[in-house]
């Protein structure tokens, strides 16, 4: 009886061993034991390209009304004056941004920004340059760095074309309306023709006249001037659908009717390109 209840035990114990040696060797075994490691993933910090000041010809800092020149900007200027042909106005937009503090005594940045600009012109007189503002979106990085916030553009001044940021107006001789007959006229049409034709913009015409004659012959005489023009694009290839016509006659003078000048001025077709 003894040596069966020894047996017995000897086989309980023979497997208690086995079963937590085998636990053991399954969960906790250091040397066999597979383990993963997780490695928390680290955000790389975002990078601000540093724009130095030799790097643009003109620039601004964030706020600052103050212009920045870099090694490029005399050929830079003397770029912007190559464009203009003779008496062309220079147009210079200062840009600005809705969040930039304005400490000027101007109405808003961009002028401060565009008046700055004018300065480094001064050969260029002043009736022939014009200043504007605008306000754009922010970049990145534009409030620790120096940024670009100037546009330039040449525009058409003479006796037969004024041409402003957003029209031109195209003037006319006293009671005409059968054709242009103005080779300065016509050459500016032309390249407008091209832009409209490769942009698929719409040209509004708006015809005007001076006081003489009644409301009604006034309002006749603006649109044959438009039509005239319209007929001149159409010529140049510009489609009848991208061209939209009006009369104003004389109701929106931009001038005085009681002097030959101002008539002069009233007579005018205005264009624009939208």
């Amino acid at each position: 009886m003894r040596v069966f209840i020894f047996i017995l035990w000897l086989i309980l114990g023979i497997i208690y061993w086995w079963i937590w040696d085998s636990g053991v060797e399954s969960c906790c075994d250091n040397g066999s034991a597979k383990t993963t490691e997780i490695t928390p993933v680290k955000k790389e910090p975002k990078v601000t390209k540093i724009i130095n000041k030799s790097m643009l010809p003109l620039a601004f800092g964030w706020g600052a009304e103050k212009t920045i020149l870099g090694d490029g900007f005399k050929v830079y200027k003397d770029s912007i004056l190559n464009t203009l042909k003779n008496g062309e106005i220079l147009e210079i937009t200062g840009l600005y941004r809705k969040s930039e503090t304005n400490t000027t005594k101007f109405t808003n940045l961009g002028i401060a920004r565009a008046k700055k600009i004018r300065l480094l012109f001064p050969d260029i007189p002043d009736n022939r340059v014009r200043l504007f503002g605008k306000i754009v979106g922010e970049k990145d990085g534009e409030k620790s760095n120096n940024f670009v916030s100037a546009l330039f553009r040449s525009a058409v001044n003479n006796e037969n074309i004024k041409e402003f940021e957003d029209l031109a107006l195209i003037y006319f001789p006293f009671n005409s309306t059968n054709k242009l007959d103005n080779s300065k006229i016509e050459k500016y049409l032309d390249e407008v023709a091209v832009r409209v034709k490769k942009t698929g913009k719409i040209v509004y015409l708006i015809g005007h006249t001076d006081s003489i004659g009644s409301d009604e012959s006034n309002i006749v005489l603006g649109k044959r001037r438009a039509i005239v023009v319209r007929d001149y694009l159409i010529s140049k290839g510009v489609s009848t659908q991208k061209i939209k016509v009006e009369s104003k006659g004389e109701s929106s003078p931009i001038a005085r009717n009681d002097t030959s000048d101002g008539r002069a001025k009233n007579r005018r077709v205005e264009l624009k390109i939208k």
